[in-house]
């Protein structure tokens, strides 16, 4: 059964305004987010974009990223390393040799009810 020429131009158009990251629309959207649990013994920083050579420089100290890294937007889905282009709170862990494993970054929100440490 073919689907209508009008049901489909929604669809790439939601999937095109959604792909350009429009600020109008992800805002619209941040009411659906729900609260998300953040591990209690991650640490809270400031990330520049990464390097795109394996490292992060988060809180003016370069760190290697683990072969597994995460990253996690604010609607908290997996995001690439190379679209991150500006400064962001984060919180983060490391795995055992002490590379950036998982990555949160935070909004506002997020940020003021972070206990620091």
């Amino acid at each position: 059964m073919p689907l209508p020429a009008s049901l489909i131009a929604s669809i790439v158009s939601a999937i095109i305004d959604n792909a350009t990251q429009n600020p109008s629309t992800a805002q619209k959207y941040d009411v659906y987010v729900t609260n998300r649990t953040l591990p209690p013994e991650a640490k809270l920083g400031v990330m520049q974009p990464p390097l795109g050579n394996g490292l992060v420089v988060i809180d003016g100290n370069t760190l290697p990223l683990a072969p597994a890294v995460q990253f996690r937007s604010q609607q908290n889905l997996i995001v690439m390393p190379m679209s991150i282009q500006d400064t962001k709170d984060v919180v983060y862990i490391t795995d055992a040799s002490g590379a950036i494993y998982r990555v949160w970054m935070l909004s506002a929100a997020e940020v003021s009810a972070r206990p620091k440490n």
